[in-house]
């Protein structure tokens, strides 16, 4: 093939079959020749490509986050809530086995109470709670029933059979003033008298372990039976300041027992007899020491005894009311038995010789006064001139009213409760 003819073939000759050819044959070996570096200030591809994605992402509105840094936020939003549930978890945790400690601390406490070396201390808070709405319960926890029934049987009241003997009681006539000159000239006012005025006298009465007032109603006859309504139902009673101004009274006490379901204090129903101004209104009569009744009869005497609604429209009564047990009957004080039902707040009432009717309240469950035991209160009766007395409703409803005003702190602190009878005393 001459010169011009090979010059013409690879003239006709496409471009890629060329380079091909070039790659092939041209191509050398990297042992023939060393590769050539870049030089200073000259720049490689890969380096162009980089410099090229960096002004890229130097642009506005071009920046774009990484995959890796968006799992890393995500992650640690995780973390976070994480954190947080464990934190409350642990709180949870730490606040149960708090609660769990002081339960174990509590219940053991209690044990050395109710078990421990002084059963004197352990009947003590169990006839106490034993009165209670809310802690009758406790000492069953470390108790069982042959216990209970065994601690009840040694602290307890015998109040005796013994019917009121009426001829005691004599009623005196028209009485000095309180606090008249007649009156002090004959019995030196006691350095506890709070009140005195309107033939009625307050004293202060204190104790080793409780405070209370008693009221000295020089007229009997002022003294009756005040009701919620005539006709007993199961809705709400009144507090005793409404049941006094139903009267226009001047005072009044709380009275006899009453159905509370839950113990919530809204108890409109009488649990014994009630009579007022010689009218039966709840028939159910007194027939344990904890139902008896005590009324007044037509002669202002004060009759206390196990009677029917029959019995007591036979004695005359005029005004009584249902509780228990008698404290005092006929100048005797009841026979009473360790401690009988422990420090609770109380209310009582009874009658001296001359006809002047005796009404005690004591506080009690509060750190100023822990409350007063049977034996407290025919103590206090004795002290004042007793011939007869009994215990009526305590706890969370003794009460003494007064002019206007509570004399006593009581136990609720959201008001006293609801109720269906007291004693009031007239104007």
């Amino acid at each position: 093939m001459t010169q011009e003819k090979a010059k013409k073939r690879a003239a006709a000759e496409p471009e890629a079959v060329k380079k091909g050819r070039h790659a092939a044959g041209g191509a050398k070996k990297p042992s023939d020749s060393k590769a050539k570096k870049p030089g200073v200030g000259e720049t490689s591809k890969a380096e162009a490509k980089k410099s090229a994605v960096k002004k890229a992402s130097g642009k506005k509105g071009v920046k774009k986050a990484s995959p890796a840094k968006g799992k890393r936020r995500a992650t640690g939003k995780r973390r976070q809530k994480l954190t947080v549930k464990t934190a409350l978890k642990r709180l949870g945790l730490s606040a149960a086995t708090l609660v769990i400690l002081v339960l174990v601390a509590a219940l053991g406490a209690g044990r050395v109470a109710f078990k421990g070396p002084s059963q004197s201390l352990g009947d003590l808070l169990t006839v106490s709670m034993l009165e209670t709405s809310a802690l009758k319960f406790v000492p069953r926890i470390y108790y069982n029933n042959d216990e209970m029934e065994a601690i009840v049987a040694r602290n307890s009241v015998d109040s005796g059979s013994s019917e009121t003997d009426t001829s005691m009681i004599v009623i005196a006539g028209p009485t000095p003033e309180p606090g008249s000159e007649a009156a002090l000239a004959a019995t030196p006012p006691p350095t506890n008298l709070l009140v005195s005025g309107d033939g009625i006298e307050i004293f202060d009465v204190e104790g080793a372990t409780y405070n209370g007032w008693m009221m000295v109603v020089q007229d009997p006859s002022r003294v009756i039976t005040g009701v919620c309504r005539e006709n007993f139902n199961s809705k709400p009673g009144l507090e005793l300041y409404e049941i006094a101004e139903r009267y226009d009274a001047i005072a009044a006490i709380n009275g006899g027992g009453f159905s509370d379901s839950g113990g919530v204090g809204n108890g409109g129903m009488p649990t014994g007899l009630v009579i007022s101004n010689g009218e039966v209104l709840n028939k159910s009569g007194g027939s344990s020491d904890h139902n008896v009744v005590v009324g007044f009869n037509q002669d202002n005497v004060m009759v206390i005894g196990e009677m029917s609604s029959t019995k007591a429209l036979e004695k005359g009564i005029r005004d009584a009311l249902a509780f228990g047990p008698a404290l005092v009957v006929n100048g005797e004080a009841a026979r009473v038995k360790g401690s009988s039902s422990g420090l609770n707040p109380r209310t009582a009432i009874g009658q001296r010789a001359d006809g002047a009717v005796l009404m005690l309240v004591i506080d009690g469950r509060q750190a100023s006064s822990l409350g007063a035991t049977y034996a407290d209160l025919i103590s206090v009766m004795l002290e004042y001139g007793a011939v007869n007395a009994i215990n009526l409703d305590g706890g969370s409803s003794s009460l003494m009213y007064y002019d206007g005003e509570y004399l006593n702190k009581g136990v609720i602190l959201t008001g006293s409760r609801k109720m269906p009878t007291g004693f009031v005393v007239k104007r």
